[in-house]
């Protein structure tokens, strides 16, 4: 009995950790501009992307930042429209450099 009780809290508390790992990496997705061919999958970042259509979608480890906007940009080869989870998007000011037009009036200027 005792040893049935003990398995069951066991089993409770590992579901507990479990939970809270999915909730340290959140869902990103990404709207591309202009849709993909076919599914395709994109690693950038040290993350492996799934796209269909025009969203991308991964599980990161890390925050949404220009950074690594840039570098899924540049590994897809196609400019982005959104970028982030749900609680922590790209401004669009953001999105902006992300994609390079900031650099670009820059080398203008």
């Amino acid at each position: 009995m005792f040893l049935s009780r003990s398995i069951m809290v066991a089993a409770l508390i590992s579901t507990a950790f479990v939970g809270s790992a999915y909730a340290r990496d959140p869902v990103f997705t990404v709207k591309l501009a202009a849709p993909v061919a076919e599914q395709t999958r994109v690693i950038a970042q040290n993350t492996l992307w799934n796209c269909t259509g025009d969203t991308c979608q991964a599980r990161p480890n890390h925050a949404a930042t220009v950074r690594s906007c840039r570098q899924f940009v540049r590994e897809l080869g196609a400019p982005v429209l959104a970028y982030g989870s749900e609680a922590d998007q790209l401004t669009a000011d953001e999105l902006s450099r992300c994609n390079g037009e900031s650099a670009t009036l820059q080398a203008r200027n």
